[in-house]
């Protein structure tokens, strides 16, 4: 798990293309976090990054750890679509964020997968 000289801990999703070959074992460790393409996971009454990373250590989620401080899942929008609203199914309410993370995801193409990062900076 993350120690706790990380002052940031961040869930988002990223492009598959460096992650896809490294959770299917063909490539090393990465040296640093896939890049970002859309919003960060809005904060939760959940802690959503331990639940990510506990998730891909189980094997729940097909990914593995790719740095340090770094963890990918490979997740298809269905799979996204179904974590947010897990992971927020006790908000009273959809915030801005959030709207905006759930409209990212809606217009993702269904076809492909995305990494669903899990970063401690």
């Amino acid at each position: 798990m993350v120690g706790r000289g990380h002052r940031y801990r961040d869930v988002y999703i990223g492009g598959p293309d460096l992650v896809a070959p490294l959770v299917r074992g063909r490539a090393d460790a990465l040296d640093a976090p896939p890049y970002r393409i859309s919003p960060i996971f809005p904060p939760s009454r959940r802690d959503i990054f331990a639940e990510v990373v506990e998730r891909i250590a189980r094997g729940v989620l097909v990914g593995r750890q790719t740095d340090a401080a770094c963890w990918c899942a490979l997740v298809s929008p269905d799979e996204l679509n179904a974590l947010i609203d897990e992971f927020y199914e006790d908000e009273p309410e959809d915030p801005p964020r959030l709207s905006a993370l759930r409209r990212f995801v809606a217009a993702l193409p269904c076809d492909c997968q995305f990494s669903l990062v899990a970063a401690a900076f």
